[in-house]
């Protein structure tokens, strides 16, 4: 089925279950596709918040926001590919919008990006209007419909492209996150093809009552979140870990910022077979690594750990961004298309269960091998030289069974 085909088909569903009054409800057509409900029309089941979660209220099949310090509501699972649907009324003046691939601390507009949400109704569109990427692009129409009103959004966002409908009108046409993209101003660039490749879906209380229902979704991730991740970050300070060498490391904003080097933070925690994620960044010239199973060595317990090191490195084909460090490297060796770079977030997921180790990088299969076994260790992050910093944000961790 041709992408306008499958988009009929989609809406002629939600115009079907909108006539018969079916709010939180999958069709059976939908069902049989894979999409799921992400409000089940009674609870905030699946959902959590960084702000008040008391702000966020549910009541006659509807999310409603109060205005009461909501902060942004989002899913407890992540999400890099997929389609989503969505409806969403908004009063006089309101301001709200949909987080899509934000991260669990900042701001989910500009960790990721939102889908603007605003009474902007017979405007003309603009980069804050309803419809926008926000601060990023603007639409190409203006659909929204007067305020006090039902809307529905129609979101399609995979890998680099990014398609949007309101209304049934399409507002966004294969648009690429690529180098526009501000933070709060001109002179601020935070460029969309920058920003974190997977992430949550969210919605916004910007201060006023805005009303949310039918949100369903479709993953279409290469790797789907399996939902039983647990943070090994508590976004907050280095409890639960230790640092060794010289490497400085501090907790700003809720991300885990490793400068200078070389140095490793260890997790107090020791780990056997195990499966990690985490967003990772690395400022130009930028080196760091991520240890599934580390030990530091007994005899200079400063210097570098005993054990795998999944490499981060965009500038040395011998050992670049998805390897293990000296052990193992993707097919093709030297010469794979390197798919990461500095200043950028990179989605980094490392399973490790026996001997067998393997990557990847923003949901792309790196290495698969079998390696010199460590047995157990400690998950441990890396930062490399002076003028170096590595980034993390939403380090999680699951235990996983021997194959």
């Amino acid at each position: 089925m041709t992408l306008l085909a499958r988009t009929g088909a989609v809406l002629a569903i939600a115009l079907s279950q909108a006539a018969l009054g079916q709010h939180n409800a999958l069709a059976a057509e939908e069902r049989e596709a894979g999409w799921t409900l992400l409000f089940d029309g009674t609870t905030l089941d699946g959902w959590t918040t960084a702000g008040n979660i008391e702000a966020w209220v549910v009541k006659d099949g509807e999310i409603h926001t109060t205005g009461n310090n909501g902060w942004w509501l989002r899913t407890k699972r992540m999400y890099r590919d997929f389609e989503l649907k969505l409806d969403f009324l908004i009063p006089p003046g309101g301001n709200s919008g949909v987080g899509l691939r934000g991260s669990s601390v900042g701001d989910p507009a500009f960790t990721g990006m939102e889908v603007q949400i605003y009474d902007t109704h017979g405007q003309e569109p603009g980069l804050s209007h309803c419809g926008a990427v926000y601060n990023a692009i603007a639409p190409v129409k203006q659909a929204v419909r007067p305020p006090g009103e039902w809307n529905t959004y129609h979101i399609r966002l995979v890998g680099d492209t990014l398609d949007v409908w309101l209304n049934g009108e399409r507002i966004h046409d294969g648009q690429k996150l690529d180098e526009r993209g501000i933070f709060r101003s001109p002179d601020q660039p935070l460029p969309l093809r920058d920003r974190l490749p997977t992430g949550y879906v969210s919605l916004q209380d910007h201060g006023n009552p805005v009303r949310f229902r039918n949100i369903r979704l479709l993953d279409l991730s290469p790797d789907p979140d399996p939902g039983d991740f647990v943070p090994l970050f508590n976004n907050r300070d280095l409890d639960g870990w230790f640092a060794k060498g010289t490497g400085k490391w501090e907790v700003e904003g809720g991300t885990l910022v490793g400068r200078d080097g070389g140095g490793h933070l260890y997790t107090d925690r020791l780990f056997t077979d195990v499966e990690i994620r985490a967003f990772v960044r690395v400022n130009t010239r930028g080196n760091s690594g991520f240890y599934p199973r580390a030990l530091p060595p007994p005899n200079n317990p400063e210097s570098w750990p005993i054990g795998y090191e999944a490499q981060i490195d965009n500038h040395d084909p011998r050992n670049w961004t998805g390897c293990v460090y000296g052990r193992a490297w993707p097919d093709g060796g030297y010469q794979r298309t390197l798919i990461t770079r500095d200043n950028a977030w990179l989605d980094y997921r490392v399973r490790v269960v026996g001997n067998r180790v393997r990557t990847w990088i923003n949901g792309v299969p790196m290495v698969d091998a079998e390696v010199e076994p460590f047995p157990q260790g400690h998950v441990a992050l890396q930062t490399h030289h002076p003028g170096n910093v590595a980034e993390w944000r939403d380090i999680q961790v699951r235990e996983v069974k021997a194959e």
